[in-house]
């Protein structure tokens, strides 16, 4: 062997050597993050089982805790909260997933005065209330109420709303007279005159009440013509005339018949 051959021996040791060493010198490899946070999740899920596993029936009885509490969203005005919790006193002390509301719902909207119940519940043990009041337009044939949309209702106590005015008629027909009486309403408005009272008969005529005193006949047909006719007479009267007038009967083709205190029954023309 020459010593070129030596030295290439050389060589190629050394290098292997710095290979060894150099493969030898290097860090291992981190564990991969994911992996890491997969492992941990893992463990403490089995943690966790195996707590609630232990601790059942207290872990159920601290998620589904009892409804106590009432959280009243708006104000009421016809609804007192006394009523409103006797109304409510079956369902509660029920669990949070066990709470009905569907029938609290359905037992709340059977008061006369509430039109509408929402209820949520609200964790850990508490429900929020929001009542819609119905709206009373008019008494319907007296011992009834009609709301906004001509629904009828009977709350207890209606004596104490005289004020509202009084609308009478057939059954079935509370639509059709609301819708009158807004329309007459509107007509007297510029007069001065409120229509407190209005009557349908049975055979289809229509009778008036204007200012809780003043009887108003128009009959059946050409009601809103005749009405308009009375009102531009009536604001051509002087005060003190109208004052006294109690009746007026708009059943005629050329004029009306008045009813005064101060003098018996008399015609008028109008043409």
């Amino acid at each position: 062997m020459n010593q070129s051959d030596g030295d290439m021996s050389k060589r190629s040791g050394i290098r292997a050597m710095s290979r060894i060493s150099s493969t030898n010198n290097r860090l291992p490899k981190p564990l991969n993050r994911n992996v890491i946070f997969l492992v941990l999740t893992s463990f403490l899920l089995l943690c966790l089982g195996l707590l609630v596993q232990q601790n059942f029936y207290s872990v159920t009885e601290f998620i589904n805790r009892p409804i106590s509490k009432i959280r009243i969203e708006n104000q009421w005005q016809h609804v007192s909260e006394e009523e409103i919790s006797a109304l409510l006193a079956e369902y509660m002390d029920a669990g949070f997933f066990n709470f009905d509301i569907a029938g609290v719902k359905k037992n709340l909207e059977r008061h006369p005065w509430v039109q509408r119940a929402t209820i949520k519940k609200l964790w850990p043990e508490s429900i929020s209330l929001h009542l819609t009041e119905q709206v009373a337009i008019a008494r319907w044939n007296s011992l009834l109420l009609l709301n906004q949309n001509g629904e009828v209702f009977k709350p207890i106590g209606t004596e104490r709303l005289i004020s509202l005015p009084l609308l009478k008629g057939p059954e079935q027909s509370q639509i059709r007279v609301m819708k009158q009486y807004q329309g007459i309403s509107q007509l007297l408005f510029p007069s001065g005159l409120r229509l407190t009272g209005l009557t349908l008969s049975s055979r289809g005529s229509w009778e008036l009440e204007l200012n809780d005193q003043l009887k108003v006949t128009a009959g059946r047909t050409d009601v809103f013509e005749k009405l308009q006719l009375f009102v531009e007479f009536y604001v051509g009267q002087p005060v003190a005339q109208t004052a006294g007038y109690r009746s007026i009967d708009l059943r005629y083709e050329n004029g009306m018949a008045i009813q005064s205190t101060h003098q018996n029954t008399a015609g008028v023309a109008i043409r």
